[in-house]
């Protein structure tokens, strides 16, 4: 199958990490790809195991950029067009209306747009996100699909005590401390503050702990307004590490003892995952497909620092640690299988080709 991508998302984020997983994953499953990018995006200096045409673009919704987009695709001998991300999604629904484009969206977020009404197919990645798109009739019951991002446990190692010990050194954080946090940008949606919280309460029952967060500090327009005052706090100097974006935050994950999400709203988060696939134990609010990953006991609701912070307590053990963050490894290689997945979105490809105007080329 011919399946041509539209990524319009240009940072370092999950919908870019997850279209270069379900990417890689359809290259080794045959397929031919292509994939239409960002500028200068991330995903646009990815290396692939595998030919992948590729195409720039700056997304812009004029008649000049759309067609030129949209000819390339049709010369390159699409079979479906995969949407990643609203200024993907506004080209599919050009696509579909103007060529009779077999057009798959994944639902990365919960937005009300309108492209979403024109997908032959819509991929929601937790219940969360199907009931919010069924409920608001932007799309049918029959035409969303629950399907979990894929992700591939073998490319990243568990935690090892040296991988330990040369992340630690590259943060300048003591082996000694209890270390929790998070990898993700700075803001009221990620809600790191309560992060904060359980940090306060730790110190509170006497533990030596310390928070990291890794990623951007520029919280934009979504802005956690208690941040600045609650991080100065003088109780908290020397314990709270905010390094920025790195590159090699997955270099870095195995400084975390415990890896913490907050999140007020999630769809299907890549930063958890990756911890759970490195073998350190997480603790989520329940958002998303987290409510689906995790064992109740390591899910709380939003806001529920007070729960948050006694599991926490419960995980000072490293052995205790090593069996929960084994366990949440197993599991996301059971229910993220890429090869399972991959046949599940090919199903899906397949139904958005019957309902539209062309048909599956025959290899």
């Amino acid at each position: 199958m011919k399946i041509a991508h539209l990524v319009g998302h240009g940072a370092l984020n999950g919908v870019a990490t997850s279209s270069r997983i379900l990417i890689q994953a359809q290259l080794d499953a045959g397929h031919e790809v292509m994939l239409v990018h960002s500028l200068g995006s991330w995903i646009e200096h990815q290396h692939f195991d595998g030919p992948v045409r590729m195409m720039g673009s700056n997304f812009a919704t004029t008649p000049r950029e759309i067609r030129r987009v949209g000819y390339a695709i049709r010369d390159w001998g699409e079979d479906v067009v995969h949407c990643h991300g609203s200024r993907g999604n506004k080209f599919g629904l050009v696509f579909r209306c103007a060529a009779g484009t077999p057009i798959v969206m994944t639902a990365h977020a919960r937005q009300y747009q309108l492209p979403w009404l024109f997908a032959h197919e819509v991929i929601g990645l937790s219940q969360w996100t199907v009931d919010y798109y069924v409920k608001h009739w932007l799309v049918s019951r029959r035409h969303i699909h629950l399907l979990p991002n894929m992700f591939d446990v073998g490319r990243i190692e568990p935690v090892s005590v040296a991988s330990r010990a040369r992340a630690r050194a590259a943060l300048g954080i003591r082996d000694e401390a209890f270390l929790i946090g998070s990898v993700g940008q700075l803001g009221g949606r990620k809600n790191q503050i309560d992060m904060v919280r359980v940090l306060r309460k730790l110190l509170d029952e006497d533990v030596d702990a310390e928070l990291l967060v890794i990623g951007s500090t520029n919280q934009g327009n979504d802005i956690m307004a208690e941040w600045d005052a609650a991080i100065a706090a003088p109780e908290l100097t020397g314990r709270i590490h905010l390094p920025g974006l790195r590159n090699d935050a997955l270099e870095l994950l195995p400084a975390f003892d415990l890896f913490l999400m907050t999140s007020r709203d999630e769809q299907a988060p890549i930063a958890p995952l990756e911890a759970m696939a490195a073998g350190l134990p997480v603790l989520s609010t329940r958002v998303g497909n987290m409510v689906d990953l995790l064992p109740r006991e390591q899910s709380f609701a939003v806001g529920d620092v007070d729960g948050m912070a006694a599991a926490a307590l419960d995980l000072r053990d490293a052995t205790q640690r090593r069996a929960v963050g084994q366990a949440g490894r197993q599991e996301i290689a059971r229910q993220l299988d890429p090869k399972r997945i991959v046949g599940e979105i090919d199903r899906i490809y397949r139904l958005a080709i019957g309902r539209s105007s062309k048909k599956l080329r025959q290899k």
